[in-house]
């Protein structure tokens, strides 16, 4: 009955599925993120480093006059296809925007090779049916040692990175493609202009060797990556990088880190910092609440005093000032939060025991020689129960915005993203300045939004749960 009437009303139904909806998007991020992603991913500079830095996510094309290229960043860790001794990596990169990327890059790391130096190649296969060969050998790569013996292995801790528009080889096998294509350019002009990717994704508008004589062919391109040598040669890691001007679906922030990846994990971090706050607060808060009520004399007074004294405490300076003292992790956070948060719990629930505790089942309790704390837990707890859910409820949003409050102020735990923690960050490195709407919108949208989850299940609870509301 009491489901039915709580789902009936608007502002329960309303909350239930914007709560619902938050704790299946944490079950998801619990279940598929590893646990030290703050750590190992979020805050590692060197794991973006490959990322466009501060672009809007893909969607944008949908709402400007012309497409933006796509970021594109994938790794193979095995190879495509194997034949002999030839090892083959294949990338698919399709073109359908207005604008040309900015650049291409290759990368790999861990080679390991038996005998001579493998050959390592690159070439682009086009819409259009043309190949072009960008790499036929590349040089960079250290051969054995005197006294070395195999196998040999190279790019263990850094990458060997090719950055196309700045290789000599690339450049010559560019500029005589872009002869092939009826533009006449030199070395000279390809480096200085840097047209690589202009002449390898793109098709002449006139002869003339500059970036405006081309248009962006689009189709689907075929990046191939072959390695020629023992058979037992391997490659650990192959990586190929088109940068583009738009990227994800939430874009990405000054150190070219997936705003949605941070999102994402600060789902399940805003619901257990709540969560843990509201749960400790209120149970402090309910038990002092009962116990000052109901024994009265000095132990109610030095009960109520303390709480007043807390209750009316300026809570932000305060809490800037335990969680500097204490440091800023994700325990001292919360313990912080539950310190001042279970004051205003005692005093409510110290108003409802007073009228509970001259009941006739609790003056018949008395009479038949039950203990205190029998009537406490029999008695009292009971009637008390429903609507101290529905302050922990209310108390979780509250929670929720203290910590996103620190968190925007550089006091949250900079191990793990959260929302606060990301608006944080966009404010001080110039998001506003640079219209980066895309990096303060979300977070505080999600914080916002979660806030009103909990406070619409919060106005439907109360007249379930308050018989005189339930009676009006």
């Amino acid at each position: 009955m009491i489901v039915k009437d709580f789902l009936k009303s608007p502002a329960g139904l309303a909350g239930t599925i914007i709560l619902i909806l938050f704790s299946l998007i944490s079950l998801y991020v619990v279940a598929t993120f590893p646990l030290n992603y703050g750590t190992k991913y979020w805050s590692n500079p060197k794991y973006w480093e490959d990322y466009p830095k501060l672009v809007p996510p893909v969607w944008l094309n949908y709402f400007v006059p012309y497409k933006l290229p796509q970021h594109y960043v994938n790794d193979l860790t095995k190879p495509t296809e194997e034949i002999g001794n030839v090892k083959k990596y294949i990338f698919t990169y399709n073109i359908d925007s207005d604008k040309f990327p900015t650049g291409i890059i290759l990368k790999y790391m861990n080679l390991t090779f038996y005998g001579d130096v493998p050959v390592i190649s690159l070439k682009v296969k086009r819409p259009d049916g043309r190949e072009v060969t960008l790499i036929d050998f590349d040089g960079g790569i250290p051969p054995p040692r005197p006294g070395e013996t195999p196998p040999y292995v190279r790019f263990v801790e850094n990458s060997r990175t090719i950055i196309l528009a700045a290789d000599p080889q690339a450049i010559r096998k560019a500029t005589a493609f872009a002869n092939e294509l009826g533009v006449t350019c030199t070395t000279t002009d390809v480096q200085q202009a840097g047209l690589v990717p202009y002449i390898v994704l793109g098709e002449p508008t006139s002869k003339t060797c500059a970036a405006e004589s081309f248009k962006p062919l689009k189709g689907e391109y075929v990046f191939e990556v072959e390695m020629i040598g023992d058979p037992r040669d391997q490659l650990g890691m192959v990586r190929l990088v088109v940068q583009g001007a738009v990227y994800g679906a939430m874009g990405t922030d000054y150190l070219g880190r997936d705003l949605a990846q941070g999102l994402l994990f600060g789902f399940p971090v805003a619901l257990f910092i709540g969560g843990v706050v509201a749960l400790l607060a209120t149970f402090i808060g309910m038990a002092l609440g009962i116990i000052s009520g109901y024994i009265g004399g000095r132990t109610d007074e030095a009960i109520q005093r303390f709480a007043d004294v807390m209750n009316n405490l300026p809570t932000l300076p305060l809490l800037i000032l335990l969680v500097f003292v204490l440091g800023q992790k994700l325990i001292n956070i919360i313990l912080v939060l539950v310190i001042f948060g279970w004051a205003g719990t005692t005093i409510i629930v110290r108003s409802m025991v007073l009228s509970i505790r001259s009941s006739q089942f609790v003056e018949a309790a008395k009479l038949a020689g039950a203990s205190r704390w029998w009537i406490m837990r029999r008695h009292i707890l009971p009637p008390v129960l429903p609507y101290s859910f529905a302050l922990i409820i209310l108390s979780i949003p509250s929670a929720i915005l203290s910590e996103a409050s620190l968190s925007f102020l550089g006091l949250g735990d900079p191990s793990i993203p959260t929302w606060g923690q990301i608006l944080q960050q966009a404010f001080d490195n110039g998001a506003l300045q640079n219209f980066a709407w895309w990096w303060i919108l979300p977070p505080g949208f999600l914080i916002v939004l979660t806030a009103v989850g909990f406070v619409l299940v919060f106005f439907a609870l109360e007249p379930l749960v308050n018989p005189r509301l339930r009676r009006q």
